[in-house]
């Protein structure tokens, strides 16, 4: 989860781009968010998810698949079911994302270079 000895893993800045736009698609998603703060309380298979949040099996998979795409949540790893069924066991993934309008990646510089430069004040948290 979240590593402070390697901050750069913990830090995502995306400049206003595809994968943005897919970023703020699932953390609009009403599912995906009940799916994040689920998964705060524990690693759980999609049919505990589905059980606990009554989602359908076909929603539940595409809210995961969006999660998984943009690295808010990864497979921590599996387990074996009654009947013999590998199932994977999901964990959300802790870090600080920026999200960087109208700016774009100049100098060959990688986003989290970028941050780095920045002063503390420059950045200001937006807790809703």
């Amino acid at each position: 989860m979240w590593k402070e000895d390697n901050p750069e893993k913990n830090l995502k800045v995306l400049f206003i781009s595809e994968d943005s736009r897919k970023l703020v698609q699932a953390l609009s998603n009403a599912n995906s968010i009940k799916i994040l703060q689920l998964l705060e309380t524990g690693n759980m298979s999609a049919g505990e998810i589905a059980e606990k949040l009554s989602l359908g099996l076909n929603t539940l998979k595409y809210n995961l698949d969006s999660l998984l795409e943009v690295d808010l949540i990864r497979v921590s790893g599996t387990k074996w079911s009654q009947r013999g069924r590998k199932i994977k066991i999901y964990e959300p993934i802790e870090r600080i994302i920026v999200l960087v309008p109208g700016r774009k990646n100049v100098n060959g510089a990688s986003g989290f270079d970028l941050a780095m430069q920045r002063k503390d004040e420059d950045f200001r948290i937006i807790d809703n």
